[in-house]
């Protein structure tokens, strides 16, 4: 590789070089009397990387450092969802981390290191890339979850998130092994054309166990059935903060890889086995965990886990939707995923501010809390109605445009395998209704008892004007979301291949 192909490489990947020097400048300043001033470094580095996401928008779409790393407008799309989803957390961390005795520096370095590492899985287009890149954002997650050290259930979070990283990504690795035996190349567009080529030299069967190994360290990063199981303990044990950006950060991630990762690798149509078939079984079995787990639920966060599953299941299914010629089913999961980090931050705020003020983490803790806090409970009510995928809240217009996309491809039983998705996909929205709603009933109908506290709860000023500033996305994105679909169609449009 010349110094010119280093170059241009330098120069499409400005917002990882950003985000690599806040990571220094952040730990240095927690080493001095600047410590104080990490957070704010933190937030500045997010800011300046994210202006460099965007303009590399409208970059052409080309593979650099020997086709190793994707520069497209798929991956800058995702990778201002990722800087946005740290930025969010990052400013409603500042407040909750004040009480904490040591961590406050680490915290945001390691922020900044997992959207790194984030940023380097939306462009891996090379086997061991994929593989080196989620493997960063693992253990950056491990150790955000257990960053409360003396908390038992911090350590208890950071030791399921460990157990269960690692056998999916021993599965994974594994099945990378057999993609590169047959293939001899890393470079998943190569592999795909290699497979496509051999045809069926390659058992089906082979493809298919490669297949599910490989999933399982992409299903482990999405809380997809049944690579799930971690995701409950770990969003209760870990810090409400970290436990925000979880929900958020690396799952959009891992449907980022996998996103690239399939595109590459399965034709559209056809192949060796019906893997859209395995996929929507995936998606039904999630959404069905996912929705049905949440309903006996208390504990909030908790609830907000299998409700995490759940929009995990809905997700899945818009890779029904992924053609050859037509790029609708990409547009609508971006639009889906950048909605779902405004609507899903904005739910963990508020529960947030609940633990913080009062102890409160439970519904049944939530009675009269409308009463007590009317802007909370009024956007608890906005976010849990988007989350449902009710008008006119942002939620709504992400599920109309994905449900959309996913009926109107294909035809015969492609589209028959569509609808019966987005049917089973309804169904279980109208079953969420309940468990959603019951944190807005207890808020608003709640017996509260003589032992509650009757004084106002008040978020104070970070939390609510950032929490006012989501809730006014979420109901703007379900009013106006043409620029959103513009971008996220532009972007789709723009794929390495």
């Amino acid at each position: 590789m010349n110094s010119h192909a280093i170059l241009d490489g330098l120069r499409v990947t400005l917002p990882e070089l950003l985000l690599a020097g806040a990571i220094l400048v952040v730990i240095v300043a927690d080493l001095t009397r600047l410590k104080k001033t990490a957070g704010l470094l933190a937030l500045l580095g997010l800011a300046l990387a994210g202006i460099q996401a965007f303009k590399l928008l409208s970059v052409p779409a080309q593979a650099v450092y020997s086709r190793a790393y994707a520069v497209d407008g798929l991956s800058s799309f995702f990778k201002l969802t990722f800087i946005g989803a740290a930025f969010l957390s990052g400013i409603l961390s500042i407040p909750a981390i004040r009480g904490w005795q040591s961590g406050k520096g680490e915290f945001f370095a390691l922020l900044l290191s997992c959207t790194f590492g984030m940023l380097l899985m939306s462009s891996a287009n090379d086997l061991l890339l994929m593989y080196l890149s989620l493997e960063f954002v693992s253990i950056t997650s491990y150790i955000l979850a257990g960053l409360l050290r003396k908390n038992r259930k911090s350590a208890e979070a950071s030791l399921k998130y460990i157990i269960y990283g690692a056998a999916a990504s021993g599965f994974m690795i594994y099945g990378m092994t057999f993609l590169y035996g047959l293939t001899g190349t890393l470079n998943i567009a190569d592999v795909g054309r290699e497979l496509a080529r051999l045809g069926p030299s390659v058992p089906p069967t082979l493809t298919l166990i490669t297949s599910v190994l490989i999933m399982a360290g992409f299903g482990y990063k999405i809380a997809a059935v049944p690579f799930h199981m971690w995701c409950p303990d770990v969003y209760e044990g870990a810090p409400t903060p970290v436990t925000a950006f979880f929900s958020v950060g690396p799952k959009a991630a891992g449907f980022a890889m996998l996103l690239r990762f399939v595109m590459n690798l399965y034709p559209a149509e056809g192949g060796a086995f019906e893997w859209k078939l395995v996929v929507a079984l995936l998606a039904v079995l999630t959404m069905a965990v996912g929705n049905f787990g949440a309903i006996h639920q208390q504990n909030l966060k908790r609830l907000l886990a299998y409700s995490s599953i759940a929009h995990a299941g809905y997700l899945l299914i818009a890779f029904n939707a992924l053609s050859d010629t037509g790029r609708e089913g990409i547009a609508a999961l971006l639009v889906y995923l950048f909605i779902y980090v405004v609507m899903n931050l904005g739910a963990f705020l508020v529960v947030l501010v609940l633990e913080e003020r009062y102890g409160v983490e439970t519904v049944d803790g939530c009675r009269g809390i409308g009463w007590r806090a009317p802007g909370l409970g009024a956007l608890m009510t906005i976010f849990m109605v988007s989350l449902t995928g009710l008008p006119p809240t942002a939620g709504y217009t992400g599920k109309f445009l994905l449900f959309s996309a996913v009926i109107e491809h294909g035809l015969g039983p492609q589209r028959q395998l569509g609808i019966a998705l987005v049917v089973i996909a309804v169904f279980f929205s109208v079953i969420s209704l309940f468990y959603y709603m019951r944190i807005v009933a207890a808020m608003y109908l709640g017996k509260v008892r003589e032992s509650d506290p009757t004084e106002p709860v008040r978020a104070g000023a970070i939390y609510s004007a950032l929490g006012w500033l989501m809730g006014a996305g979420t109901l703007l994105l379900g009013l106006w979301w043409a620029p959103l679909q513009s971008m996220a169609e532009q972007a789709a449009k723009s794929i390495v291949k």
